[in-house]
């Protein structure tokens, strides 16, 4: 009785632990919001990937969507474009593609950003209802090792392994 108990307990602990890493694991087409809001005659939302932005690439996506109906406009040109701050004739620009989204709802971008500080980013959305503008301020980090921002990925079998150990380890000591 008491072993199935366990099994019991050592199955919920696991299924917890599974939840927690959930939503670390599962990635929304664009990342983290950035912007969500009505401008002109689009609903703009715009996302970037990864959560934490460092010096390097990134992923800037672009959802718009009629603001009467909230139905996506597919036939919407998107250009982004990224300035420092404090570098005000620098800019980046890139066409935003459905090419380049995962999600073909979106428009996507990739930047690679080369310093750190706050960044901002303008969207300019032209469609069959008008044209409009949309901006927002990211702050991007010194730029990381590659490996840091892929820890959770090799890191991740290291929980099933402790909770396996752990259970191999109340089950010898009742065995005993």
């Amino acid at each position: 009785m008491r072993i199935r108990h366990r099994n019991r307990f050592t199955l919920f602990v696991l299924l917890c632990s599974t939840q927690c890493l959930v939503p670390c694991l599962t990635l929304a087409d664009g990342g983290t919001v950035r912007l969500l809001e009505q401008q002109g005659n689009y609903h703009v939302a715009a996302f970037t990937a990864p959560s934490l932005l460092h010096a390097g690439p990134i992923d800037i996506s672009v959802l718009v969507q009629d603001a009467a109906t909230l139905e996506p406009v597919s036939d919407v040109l998107v250009n982004i474009q990224a300035r420092r701050r404090d570098h005000h004739g620098v800019a980046i620009c890139h066409p935003a593609t459905i090419e380049a989204a995962t999600n073909k709802l979106f428009r996507a971008a990739k930047f690679k950003l080369p310093k750190p500080g706050w960044w901002e980013i303008e969207l300019s959305i032209e469609g069959p209802s008008g044209k409009t503008q949309a901006r927002f301020d990211v702050e991007v980090a010194e730029s990381g090792s590659r490996y840091l921002a892929l820890w959770s990925w090799i890191g991740w079998p290291v929980l099933p392994i402790l909770l396996f150990c752990m259970h191999e380890l109340f089950v010898r000591r009742r065995s005993r």
